[in-house]
């Protein structure tokens, strides 16, 4: 369960100090033929899908923050469309020659959701087509838990972002909580206060290539990011996962 309806520009800015989209941009252009059909799930504001539509790619893009997709609406972009919704209940007779989510989205999911949109994944692929996840695995979680936090994020504008997060971990269910309240100060000098939430399943990194084998996928790569550092079988950092059909084909 989550909840992420502030205003997108706010998200942008905090994104930027967290993400290497360059990194990202070229990974991502790297799996789909020139001119591909690319779909996000979990698209937040658009960022990824406006960088590759600029490169020729055909983009979709789906999140269920109405904030987000009227932002990224607001955006535009060459060759980009956006649907509002959750991942679980997206729905399309469009096959794509990459399906990608980033930011580890896919752990916001329970389990049980997880994997049949791992399924749903699998059928949208192209012939030959690649699917990308970057989840949050076990140790991300433990090694980088801080029951609270306060980060502080600037736009070029003058907006000034102070962020609180509470953080909890649920060892029994397997779950990650945050919590945060974003303090901002707008280019007028106005403050605002939006309070967020967001649970995430604590996934191993077997546990997730158990999902994928479930869903009819074959892993194909493993890095530790976008710049294919290696993958984090021990310490901080995310888990990005390059897959495609077992047979090489969709459904």
């Amino acid at each position: 369960m989550s909840s992420f309806e502030f205003p997108g520009e706010y998200y942008e800015i905090m994104r930027g100090d967290f993400r290497d989209l360059a990194a990202e941009t070229e990974f991502l252009s790297s799996l789909a033929p020139a001119g591909g059909r690319v779909l996000d799930l979990g698209c937040g504001t658009g960022t990824n899908l406006r960088e590759l539509g600029a490169r020729g790619f055909s983009c979709l893009g789906a999140d269920q923050s109405a904030c987000f997709i009227e932002y990224a609406r607001g955006r535009g972009g060459e060759g980009v469309e956006y649907v509002h919704g959750r991942a679980e209940d997206f729905v399309t007779d469009d096959r794509f020659d990459l399906v990608y989510s980033l930011f580890m989205t896919l752990n916001y999911l329970p389990r049980a959701e997880l994997r049949g949109v791992l399924r749903k994944v699998r059928g949208l692929l192209r012939p030959g087509g690649h699917v990308v996840l970057e989840f949050g695995h076990l140790l991300n979680f433990v090694e980088g838990f801080q029951q609270h936090t306060v980060g502080h994020h600037r736009g070029d504008d003058g907006v000034l972002i102070t962020r609180l997060a509470r953080q909890a971990i649920n060892p029994h269910a397997a779950n990650w909580r945050n919590e945060e309240t974003l303090l901002v100060r707008d280019r007028e000098g106005r403050v605002s206060l939006y309070d967020n939430f967001f649970d995430q399943a604590v996934l191993t990194g077997p546990e997730v290539r158990d999902l994928l084998d479930d869903a009819g996928l074959r892993t194909v790569a493993e890095y530790g990011g976008f710049r294919k550092e290696p993958a984090p079988f021990h310490g901080r950092g995310p888990l990005v996962i390059v897959a495609t059909a077992k047979d090489g084909d969709s459904e």
